[in-house]
């Protein structure tokens, strides 16, 4: 499985905090490749170009250069120039500490794209245009939980699942940015709890689209559930919302 630009905001934060806080382009790229060696060289598919040009992991440091400004964790000192913000330097700080990245996660609930391969704008026109669906679309009113409205994509999806968590017999024990989304624990009709290993998405035939590998998932969790032949066990929130309010 490609490794999700996400990935590379780690190394990226310590890439400019090595070299001082500061760096331009150029010279960020060598420190990264270093820093990855070892990621890099067990996916030497990201060496390789996109059909519409640019190798493949220097352009998924562009996007996590830009979801980091985003975070606040990245900031343009001047043009061409990469600047890593004292929120940056803490969140490195923390990982080097513990091991565990504090944004783990937090692409999937804020509904961030994570596969690029298949897209056409520049991450600052896709990031751009997150924020403007974030701010207008929702779905038809649902009304369950707290939650008001309907989700209209994955993000709503982890959000209606975590209301929903405790009622459905699961808790929850990490939500993260790789394949599978999330672990979770899940009591069995014996009232014993085992480990569950769960994709989120919007609709279940999109697993298939993203071409995810389904020995390694116990459950796909959706809203809308239109792969009959889905090879793994579904959860389809839409029908277990109209069980909860029988």
């Amino acid at each position: 499985m490609p490794i999700p630009y996400t990935e590379y905001e780690i190394p990226l934060l310590n890439a400019l905090i090595t070299l001082g806080g500061s760096a331009k382009t150029s010279q960020v790229y060598p420190v990264v490749e270093e820093i990855m060696e070892i990621e890099l060289s067990a996916h030497p598919e990201e060496y390789e170009k996109y059909k519409r040009g640019g190798i493949i992991w220097k352009n998924k440091i562009q996007w996590a250069r830009e979801y980091l400004k985003r975070k606040g964790q990245l900031a343009s000192q001047e043009r061409g120039v990469w600047k890593v913000t004292p929120s940056g330097r803490e969140r490195a700080r923390l990982f080097q500490g513990s091991g565990r990245d504090s944004d783990e996660g937090l692409s999937k609930l804020q509904g961030v794209e994570t596969e690029i391969e298949t897209i056409e704008e520049t991450p600052k026109q896709v990031f751009d245009k997150l924020e403007q669906i974030q701010q207008h679309e929702t779905g038809d009113i649902l009304g369950v939980r707290g939650i008001v409205y309907e989700p209209i994509n994955e993000q709503g999806v982890i959000l209606l699942f975590a209301a929903l968590a405790y009622e459905l017999d699961f808790r929850i024990e990490a939500i993260r940015s790789r394949f599978p989304d999330a672990l979770l624990r899940r009591k069995t009709s014996k009232d014993r709890w085992i480990t569950c290993k769960a994709e989120f998405e919007f609709r279940s035939s999109e697993f298939n689209t993203h071409g995810h590998d389904e020995k390694q998932c116990d459950l796909l969790i959706c809203w809308e559930h239109n792969w009959n032949d889905c090879p793994i066990e579904v959860l389809s929130l839409k029908e277990a919302v109209k069980h909860l309010k029988d």
